[in-house]
This record gives C-alpha cells, sequence and structure tokens, in this order.
C-alpha cells in the first residue's frame, strides 16, 4: 500500500512540501505571495496537488486583501467573537450569504469594502453594533452581556437618605422613601442610584 504522502508522478519517492515567495501582478503593481508545491525526493518533480492549491489561493487572497486596505480573515474572526457571534448569525446581522463568514475568514473570497467599513465601525463601537443589532431584528438571536459588577456600596442615614459610594469616590447622598441596609451590589441593580 502507497503512503499518501508517495509521489503521484513516479510512485515511488515521498513528496516534501516546499514553500517560495512569488511575485505576482495585481492592479498594475505586484504583490508578494508564499506558494506551496511539493517536490519529490525520488524523481525530482516538482507538482501541486489539492491542498497546495487551496494553501495558494487562499494565499494569494490574503496578499490582494492586504494590498487593498482590507481586513484580513483573522481581523474578521477576531471581530465576530468579540460578539460571541456564530457564523450563521454573523451573516445574518452584516449580510452576505449563509456561509459569507467562513468564506471571509478562510480568504476563500474577498468581502466588499462596504462590508469592510460595517465591520470596522462595529469593531470600534460597542453602541454601533448593538444598534445594527435592534434594527436587523436580531435582538432574540443576540443577547446583550450582563452589566459587569462594580461595587456598590450604599446605607441608610436619617430622614431617609441613602448615602452610596460607586467605585470608591466617597459617600454621596441620594434621597429615596425606603431603607437600605449597609452592604453592596452590582451597579445594575442599583443603577437608578447613579448620578452625574
Amino acid at each position: 500500500m502507497k503512503s499518501k504522502h508517495t509521489c503521484p508522478i513516479c510512485g515511488e519517492g515521498q513528496f516534501e512540501l516546499l514553500t517560495e515567495v512569488v511575485v505576482l501582478p495585481y492592479k498594475e503593481q505586484e504583490i508578494k505571495v508564499a506558494s506551496r508545491m511539493s517536490l519529490c525526493s525520488t524523481c525530482g518533480s516538482e507538482f501541486v496537488n489539492a491542498e497546495d492549491s487551496r494553501v495558494n489561493k487562499r494565499s494569494v487572497l490574503a496578499a490582494r486583501k492586504r494590498f487593498d486596505g482590507l481586513l484580513s480573515g483573522e481581523e474578521i474572526y477576531e471581530i465576530r467573537k468579540k460578539y460571541e457571534l456564530n457564523q450563521k448569525v454573523a451573516a445574518q446581522l452584516f449580510g452576505g450569504g449563509p456561509v459569507a463568514f467562513s468564506k471571509y475568514e478562510n480568504d476563500d473570497v474577498s468581502h466588499a469594502e462596504s462590508m469592510d467599513k460595517l465591520l470596522r465601525l462595529v469593531s470600534r463601537s460597542v453602541i454601533a453594533f448593538w444598534e445594527l443589532v435592534e434594527q436587523s431584528g436580531l435582538t432574540n438571536e443576540i443577547k446583550k452581556p450582563k452589566a459587569p459588577v462594580k461595587d456598590v456600596s450604599f446605607l441608610k442615614s436619617h430622614q431617609n437618605v441613602v448615602l452610596v459610594n460607586f467605585g470608591g469616590n466617597g459617600f454621596k447622598p441620594i434621597e429615596k422613601s425606603h431603607s437600605y441596609a449597609r452592604g453592596s451590589a452590582s451597579a445594575e441593580t442599583f443603577g437608578e442610584l447613579q448620578w452625574k
């Protein structure tokens, strides 16, 4: 039985992977791309198999995206993970089709400049992201994370005045009609006690 690494040309030698940098024309300029091929140890034949072709295609597309100033597949993946989106929901939110994000992230296809701008905007602005979620009607599929718990100390003083300390800035009075005991809680629970 032949190894899967046996040379498909002579059927005897084993092949090793080689990578070299090639220069390709692109938009009347040149881009450098890493190109992968296999070399037979017996007959010296160089060839490109299906896996090499896929890797080379992705390498060319990634180089073109860099040249055009578009986000890389890895950067798109990081934006999607930042908001804990799977690829299907990301496609519903941003557009591009059901498997678009798989193709964008693997550098199988290039995304449009308008998609690039949208992704960069939501990467910089959490507010813009949540507005897009609401506008897209995906509030059931994409849930806002709970607010982080902050140290909020409070105590009841005389005449129904509540003293509150948000994160060590000193106690300040807030009038309330019910009593509180000394303790701490999350800022979300006592959000109405915050002041400007």
